[in-house]
């Protein structure tokens, strides 16, 4: 009896596997490490993982495309010290490596970054060809 059920919960493991996950690196020309994310379980976007960023931003494209209206906006501190006056929308859902969060709060600018607001409730391992991803 004990045998079929680690059988069946071995199998189980193989065909469900865990919320969190690896998330290949692309770097390209860059040291900065790129991920590929997937929004409202449908839509991919290549985004520049930002350990720094509190929120994370998509760009005016991707809000159009993914049909985000701005609910309001927030001033944010950028790396170089410059304020900049953003817009606020959230998204159904963000998922990178099986790590997946629903009604994220993003702001709309120039650069795709994923920041805090998706992955500030886990634990983030960078590796070099891989990010993880842990509840």
């Amino acid at each position: 009896m004990e045998l079929a059920l680690l059988v069946l919960l071995m199998a189980l493991v193989i065909h469900f596997p865990r919320k969190s996950g690896p998330a290949r690196v692309q770097r390209g020309n860059s040291l900065t490490p790129r991920i590929e994310v997937t929004f409202n379980d449908d839509h991919k976007e290549e985004m520049i993982l930002d350990t720094g960023a509190s929120v994370t931003t998509i760009t005016q494209n991707m809000a159009k495309t993914l049909k985000v209206k701005p609910v309001g906006e927030a001033v944010f501190t950028l790396a170089d010290n410059k304020q900049v006056k953003m817009p606020l929308a959230e998204v159904e859902s963000i998922e990178v490596g099986g790590a997946k969060v629903e009604n994220v709060l993003v702001a709309i600018g120039n650069v795709p970054l994923l920041g805090q607001s998706f992955f500030g409730n886990h634990e983030v391992i960078i590796k070099r060809d891989v990010v993880e991803f842990r509840e």
